[in-house]
């Protein structure tokens, strides 16, 4: 059992080590405070973009900004720069033009990576600490002229990105207002809890908190074509009325998931109201039951008052009578604690020395083996031993040389590793004498001890019960507290076993 108890805490420590690293892991690495982009729309239909990054970083050496490669979106992406912003001065990067996992301090690289993306990296070399960089770039051909509308539609944010934001924000400003603010249309996608607004009539704002992992933000802004007039990249179709039926179904689609999370939300209230009204009524009756056990258990405990020693004395023996056995003193002394099993090697050295005071052996140094002791069994009646004192002398009896009726404490040894399961099998039977004697003698009763270990249960299932009240069934806390202290006081009063005493 003790082996079992070890494995289970070692087990349980593992796992609370693996669940905590794994909680720190999560915990750690990167994550952007305040995300910001200012996108400037040209009349040309290219886009400049400012990110301002407000991050913070643990133990990173390299961040990176990925774009996916998409010449039905966008041209290309040029003029990149970054920079660190310090109250102190601001630090413009070094650019390279050499694709590195680990980028040197104060450099970055924009170019098409190894997977196919063009990717913007920067050397940050930072542990434990907040940043802000600024990264500023234009997108060609971002804005696309139709016959009948003209389309910025951007991803800021992809389902590839690791790095979740506590709060994005953007701008997006046009060449030229509209004459009409009707004629500005506006969408973005992504979280349910974001916002974007139309400010003026050349002006959209967007917000949205907590932006998680592997989450994407796009924005869509649709104007007339004469707001781009400079725009080269054009088409000969139209396409505003596909774009207003195609948000419209995603919007539907939104108001769909958004009604049915608030269904869900209200539903669950529903059911943990009513789940709270049940649990509290059960906790109630029980409450009601365990308060009546508690007065009965009150009746009980004045029936059987704490025992007190009639006079006061500075020394007592633990042991009822001088008569006991060794093993029987220690059957009562290792009782409530580790047990007589634990313990015999103790018990047995006892013995002997005991059977050597009643005369029933002797015990003698080897004359050419000082540190050896060697042991003679005494013919004498062994009629008048107990019987746990019986099983040690016939065990040593068997191991006991025929003719000389003598054996060294190694010879001991030996025969106790050659014949283990005799040797345990007699071991195994002192503690079922002792027992036994001890019930015998009314020092032990079994009865007691049984009702001991009922009230004790009784008290640890109060506890359960009070900790459950805690989770769903508050009127039953205090109750099941209150009858958990009673059947532990109750079960105080059987527990010492030298005690004899009446009602």
């Amino acid at each position: 059992m003790k082996r079992i108890r070890n494995k289970l805490i070692i087990a349980f420590i593992v796992f609370f080590s693996i669940l905590l690293l794994s909680n720190l892991s999560n915990a750690a690495g990167l994550k952007l405070k305040n995300l910001d982009y200012q996108v400037n729309l040209n009349s040309d239909g290219t886009a400049d973009v400012v990110e301002n990054w407000k991050i913070y970083i643990e133990d990173t050496n390299t961040l990176f900004k990925t774009f996916e490669i998409d010449k039905s979106k966008y041209k290309e992406i040029t003029n990149v720069s970054v920079q660190e912003i310090k109250n102190s001065g601001n630090v413009s990067f070094r650019r390279i033009y050499q694709e590195k996992y680990h980028v040197d301090k104060n450099c970055f690289y924009a170019l098409r990576n190894s997977k196919g993306q063009f990717e913007i990296a920067w050397g940050a070399h930072a542990e434990d600490t907040t940043r802000t960089y600024q990264i500023r770039y234009t997108i060609v051909d971002a804005v696309k002229n139709y016959v009948d509308c003209s389309e910025f539609y951007w991803q800021f944010i992809s389902t590839e990105s690791e790095i979740p934001v506590n709060i994005v924000t953007g701008t997006i400003t046009l060449p030229y207002a509209v004459s009409n603010k009707d004629d500005l249309k506006v969408w973005a996608h992504g979280p349910l809890n974001g916002n974007i607004i139309i400010v003026s009539n050349d002006t959209v704002k967007f917000e949205v908190e907590d932006v998680r992992r592997n989450t994407m933000l796009e924005a869509r802004v649709v104007t007339p074509t004469n707001v781009f007039v400079n725009n080269q990249n054009r088409s000969s179709g139209e396409k505003l009325q596909s774009i207003l039926q195609q948000e419209q179904e995603w919007a539907d689609e939104a108001n769909r998931i958004r009604e049915k999370r608030i269904r869900d939300r209200e539903n669950l209230i529903k059911i943990l109201i009513i789940g709270a009204i049940i649990f509290n009524t059960i906790g109630l009756v029980l409450a009601i039951i365990i308060i009546r056990k508690t007065i009965k258990y009150h009746k009980q405990l004045k029936e059987y008052p704490v025992l007190k020693p009639q006079m006061e004395m500075k020394y007592f023996r633990d042991i009822p009578d001088e008569t006991a056995t060794p093993a029987e003193a220690g059957f009562l002394y290792y009782f409530k604690n580790t047990g007589l099993q634990y313990n015999m090697s103790k018990i047995i050295s006892a013995t002997m020395l005991d059977l050597c005071l009643k005369g029933y052996l002797s015990f003698e140094t080897v004359a050419e083996k000082k540190d050896q002791i060697r042991i003679t069994l005494k013919q004498k009646e062994i009629g008048n031993l107990s019987q746990d004192e019986t099983v040690i002398y016939e065990l040593l009896e068997n191991i006991a040389n025929n003719e000389t009726k003598s054996f060294t404490m190694k010879e001991f040894e030996k025969y106790a590793r050659a014949h283990s399961s005799s040797v345990l099998s007699k071991i195994n039977k002192i503690e079922i004498q002792v027992e036994k004697q001890q019930e015998e003698k009314k020092n032990y009763d079994k009865q007691y001890i049984q009702t001991y270990n009922q009230w004790k249960m009784k008290g640890v299932g109060y506890v359960f019960l009070a900790i459950l009240g805690m989770l769903c069934m508050q009127t039953l806390v205090i109750p099941a507290i209150i009858a958990s202290i009673y059947s532990f006081r109750v079960a105080s009063r059987y527990h010492t076993l030298t005690q004899k005493r009446s009602k």
